[in-house]
């Protein structure tokens, strides 16, 4: 299955890295040729039948500081909804660190079983993931502005 998933994702046209610091039997990252976009992980853990699509969204210093200056009512509100809204989608999602009131970022993921996976099923939960995390980063520009400049952008972990 898992040079099944590396020709599925080359059918997508994304690149594929193995990274060096990989512990697991399978673990990719895909991203966009031209770079700059999403970048998703694929991992087989260890001594366990499943793969998981994970998109993880670090959540910009001035987005942080922005959530901190909400009323709690409001910070809580703001991030129920996006907690609910990706629920939703039918991802799971931490927010990192586990347990803070300001999260420094979201990780969105969708498990999956090899058995009789089929490319399509693989292509929709990569779109499902990709889009969950694409929406967290819409929210907040959307709600706390695009932060611009050196360093200002928002990066995918």
């Amino acid at each position: 299955m898992d040079n099944e998933i590396k020709k599925w994702i080359q059918e997508l046209g994304l690149m594929i890295n193995v990274p060096p610091q990989a512990k697991e039997p399978f673990h990719v990252v895909m991203y966009p040729p031209q770079g700059g976009g999403p970048t998703l992980e694929v991992v087989r853990p260890p001594n366990q039948n499943l793969y998981i699509v994970i998109m993880g969204v670090g959540i910009h210093e001035i987005h942080q500081n922005a959530l901190k200056e909400m009323k709690e009512d409001e910070r809580r509100k703001f991030l129920n909804e996006l907690k609910y809204d990706l629920l939703k989608m039918g991802v799971d999602i931490i927010f990192m660190p586990v347990g803070q009131e300001i999260p420094s970022a979201i990780q969105v993921s969708r498990v999956l079983l090899p058995d009789n996976l089929t490319a399509n099923e693989f292509v929709n939960a990569v779109y499902i993931v990709r889009n969950a995390g694409l929406y967290i980063i819409f929210k907040f520009s959307d709600t706390f502005g695009t932060p611009q400049g050196k360093g200002g952008n928002i990066r995918y972990i």
